[in-house]
This record gives structure tokens, sequence and C-alpha cells, in this order.
């Protein structure tokens, strides 16, 4: 957690000047005042905690952008989730195949590691991600087994490089596949085949 101390002539004045060494809004701060005399005014401001900083810094966005966003935020071994929640913009948010909401996760995740490095941030949208996500497992389980069944290729729809990882990720538990590529951009298929090496 990050630390400054400021002075000021007045305590605004000190509030302002620990700001700007931070380089940060007033809403993502706590401060505490140190001294105060009738010249000068001492305090140390701090970066609030990561899951209230992460709630704030997301809030600023969503609202700049026009959005009225329910945010909430939980814990587990990961990391935080954060997962927003808007009355009728949530697609808006998510964007085709999930683009926009990887762009705000880039966005959210960047700004944060200023001042927590080491923490790692997942962006969800209306729960979109976990569905999405646990979709593309089933999918993939799924395709697997009919092409152990088989013995023939499979190909996927067309997927994001995101959702490609997650898919190799799901069909590296699965002994007697593999998965490879063809073509490129949008155009690129994923396959999922038969691995020679169990045969």
């Amino acid at each position: 957690m990050k630390t400054v101390e400021a002075s000021g002539t007045n305590l605004t004045e000190a509030i302002e000047n620990g700001i700007n060494i931070l380089r940060v809004r007033k809403e993502e701060i706590d401060y505490e005042i140190l001294s105060e005399t009738d010249e000068e005014t001492q305090v140390k401001v701090t970066i609030k905690e990561p899951r209230q900083h992460l709630s704030e810094l997301a809030s600023f966005i969503l609202t700049s952008c026009g959005f009225k966003p329910n945010i909430t935020i939980s814990k587990d071994d990961k990391g935080l989730y954060l997962n927003i929640k808007t009355k009728h913009t949530d697609a808006i948010l998510i964007g085709k195949k999930g683009e926009t909401l990887w762009s705000l996760q880039y966005l959210i995740s960047r700004l944060m590691k200023r001042f927590h490095p080491n923490l790692k941030i997942l962006v969800d949208v209306g729960g979109y991600r976990m569905r999405r996500n646990n979709f593309l497992k089933k999918k993939a389980e799924a395709i697997a087994c009919i092409v152990l069944q088989t013995g023939r290729e499979m190909a996927l729809d067309p997927l994001t490089k995101k959702e490609q990882q997650i898919v190799e990720h799901k069909l590296a538990e699965i002994k007697g596949v593999k998965i490879y590529t063809i073509g490129k951009g949008v155009s690129k298929n994923v396959i999922i085949a038969p691995n020679d090496e169990f045969k």
C-alpha cells in the first residue's frame, strides 16, 4: 500500500499536494493528519486498500462513460473478482465476443497495477465471463469425447485468443486429444484432433 507525507498551508492544500504526488483522485485515498499549526498542516496520504481502490476506480471509469453500474467484488486464492451489473447496458460493456469486456479488463488491471503490482483482477459484466468460460469448457470436453470415440477431427466455432487459451487449458486435462489451428485472423479455426501418441 503506497503512502506519502505531504504538507500545505491548510488541510485541503496538504491533501491536494499528497494526491498530486501519488497521481490519483481524492476518492482513491485515505488521509491522516500528522500535525496542524496556524502556518502548516502535515498529512499522511495512503492509497485505499485494494478492494476499495478497485471499486472506486471501476466506478469512476464507468460513470465517466455514462453508465450506472452496480459493482460487487469478491476475493479468492487467485485475486479479486469484479462483477459489473447495469440495468440495460450489459451487452454494450461486453461487446462482440467479449471484446469490450477484455478492453475494460486491460484498462482496469493496468491502472490498478500502478499501486498494487502483484494483485490479480478478473473483470466481468453480469457474470458473462463465468458463463462463457463454463460453456467453452463443457463444449471442448464434449467434442473431445466425440473425437476420442470416432477418431476424427472436429472444429470449434471461431474463438478469441483468450477463449482459445481456456479451451487449451481444459483439453490439457484430457488424454488422447490435441488442439491446433488453421487459417489466420477472424477466419482462424480451432481443431480438436486425436493425439497419435495415445493410439
